[in-house]
């Protein structure tokens, strides 16, 4: 099975008090595929003035208000694309075609794992408890 798709790298088009926004605009990632339309955010923001419409990419040598390079953004694009391809390569081996909601949450969960931002706390917290059990166990010997 093989489903046709399309992804396209876009800045957003927004108005504020009816004239369009030029800087900091968030780049959107645009899924067409089986006659439906998905549009997610990247997760980045440049100026208009760096967004190059027919590469979808930041030109190079630039950089966005929080001083992301444009490779760092660039990368980061190419990263998502391939992600959401193996996403539809694991669907086109299945043979099915995923859903709105379904996709979406994939390709959420593999761009932003959840145990990701859970388990630096965690590690963190047993950091300290073995410390404070070490400084238990020692203050006798040290006494």
């Amino acid at each position: 099975m093989n489903i046709k798709r399309n992804i396209i790298f876009s800045l957003e088009k927004r108005k504020k008090d009816g004239i369009e926004i030029i800087e900091n605009v968030p780049i959107r990632v645009r899924i067409n595929y089986d006659g439906d339309r998905l549009d997610l955010s990247s997760g980045f923001r440049v100026d208009i003035s760096k967004w190059d419409d027919k590469k979808q990419r930041v030109k190079n040598g630039t950089t966005n208000k929080i001083k992301q390079s444009a490779s760092e953004i660039n990368t980061s694009l190419l990263k998502i694309e391939s992600i959401i391809q193996d996403i539809f390569k694991s669907y086109e081996i299945a043979g099915a075609v995923p859903s709105k909601p379904t996709l979406r949450n994939e390709i959420n969960d593999k761009i932003k794992p959840k145990n990701e931002t859970s388990s630096k706390a965690p590690a963190q917290s047993k950091f300290f408890d073995y410390y404070d059990q070490f400084i238990q166990e020692n203050r006798k010997l040290n006494n």
